[in-house]
């Protein structure tokens, strides 16, 4: 009976399954079917969150009074804990429900968790065993277990699941859960992955909204700025800002934020800093803090120390900045740029114990070398490299600066000079200044090395 009724939702043809189970549910004469049914509706009425409360309960309420045994079920106990938590009532959901057997009733468990704010528990409940669900709750168990993902800072396991929930779903449903994927592709360092579903989401819809089109076109000058093409970059963003302006898509603070740090790519560092002031009238709360350290490492890297200054001394005033440590090592930063050595030692101590220490011993380094400490100076920037992931800014940095060091020491021990220019040389380009300094080091690093195997 249920077969038509799964097909409709599958192709998402909710009409024609709501009208099917509304008319089972009224002329049936037989108690179990119109008791399933009212299960059913009650399932399918969850789907609109709060726009579907009232018809899930009366349609529980029909299924109850068609068999009063289906109160026992489990999944009608897990619609009810779901409408319970969703209405922002307390709700304990029993053990039972945690481990149910029945998958149709552990997805909307995992709902009501997610509705609680439990989004932890919810990951548990979903990946606890396999689940056996009609297609249109299959993709949308793999969406609430991609969105319970992201919310516990696990971007790359959300974007492999909101993936698999566009495979399963059609229309506008694929085209969200593939503008997600790029996001979480792109909050997990996978700007090519971001880019083949922005790709796959444009091609999963006929016409756009406004608001969709906004969207990935903010996406796409995220993911451009992070491939190293800002002119592509901008126009995108220029493309949102338009729609924004005209009233089509709502304005958010992330268009200018955006706009500001592609700016500052292209070296446009003035207009990027009006972007930036854009950006900060709009945001609110941790996105606020959030624009600041921006602005803040903008300001930094363009050489406006009293601009970053300012932004990095406010962006400290919030106690639950989750990257204190980082903001730190930046504000030591400036103070070492400006010749502040104290401060900067201060701040960069500081930074080391809350989280940041990489780029704190990079500071340190960096004021020991000016000292002509060079084996403190050394230490740092042995540690810094230990501490970063090979290949990232800080990273290549902290090996040019020990390798300087190495050298300006008289090469103490040449196979560590060239053990160190071997990693760092393949992740600098040909232009670079650092790559003629490398290749002169490690050529005198050879000549030592074949002069004491001469004397020996």
């Amino acid at each position: 009976m249920m077969y038509p009724v799964m097909d409709a939702l599958r192709q998402g043809d909710y009409d024609t399954a709501f009208d099917r189970l509304v008319r089972t549910l009224s002329i049936s004469g037989r108690p179990a079917e119109q008791s399933e049914a009212g299960l059913w509706l009650a399932e399918v009425y969850s789907l609109y969150s709060s726009d579907g409360q009232e018809g899930a309960w009366g349609a529980l309420e029909a299924a109850a009074e068609a068999d009063s045994a289906v109160r026992d079920s489990l999944l009608y106990r897990s619609l009810v804990a779901e409408l319970h938590a969703l209405a922002g009532q307390e709700v304990t959901v029993p053990d039972v429900l945690f481990t149910a057997q029945d998958s149709r009733a552990r997805y909307h468990v995992a709902q009501a968790l997610v509705y609680l704010g439990d989004t932890e528990r919810a990951i548990e409940v979903l990946q606890a065993s396999p689940l056996e669900l009609p297609a249109f709750l299959a993709w949308r168990a793999e969406a609430l277990l991609a969105s319970s993902l992201e919310a516990e800072g696990r971007p790359e396991e959300a974007a492999a699941c909101y993936k698999r929930a566009a495979l399963g779903s059609l229309g506008l449903e694929r085209y969200w859960n593939l503008l997600d994927a790029a996001a979480m592709y792109l909050d997990s360092g996978g700007p090519q992955e971001a880019m083949r579903a922005l790709e796959d989401a444009r091609e999963a819809v006929g016409e756009e909204s406004s608001e969709d089109l906004a969207t990935r076109h903010y996406l796409l000058a995220r993911v451009q700025l992070v491939l190293e093409n800002p002119t592509l970059a901008l126009e995108a963003i220029e493309r949102v800002e338009a729609l924004e302006a005209g009233g089509t898509a709502e304005s958010a603070h992330g268009t200018p934020l955006v706009k500001a740090q592609v700016l500052s790519s292209l070296g446009r560092y003035e207009d990027a800093k009006i972007a930036f002031l854009e950006a900060l009238k709009q945001a609110e709360g941790s996105d606020h803090s959030h624009v600041l350290h921006e602005f803040g490492v903008a300001a930094l890297d363009a050489g406006d120390f009293s601009e970053s200054e300012t932004c990095l001394r406010q962006l400290l005033r919030d106690p639950d900045y989750p990257h204190r440590g980082q903001a730190l090592a930046d504000l030591a930063d400036v103070s070492y740029r400006q010749g502040r050595y104290a401060d900067a030692e201060r701040y960069a101590l500081e930074a080391t114990r809350f989280g940041a220490a990489e780029v704190g011993h990079l500071v340190l380094g960096n004021l020991a070398y000016d000292l002509m400490h060079l084996e403190e100076a050394l230490d740092h920037y042995r540690e810094a490299v230990v501490l970063t992931a090979p290949g990232s800014a800080d990273w290549i940095t902290a090996q040019e600066m020990a390798t300087d060091t190495l050298a300006q020491m008289g090469y103490p021990d040449p196979r560590e000079v060239l053990e160190r220019i071997g990693l760092v040389l393949p992740y600098l380009s040909p232009a670079d200044e650092w790559r003629v300094t490398l290749e002169l080091y490690a050529q005198r690093a050879r000549d030592l090395l074949k002069g004491s195997r001469i004397l020996n």
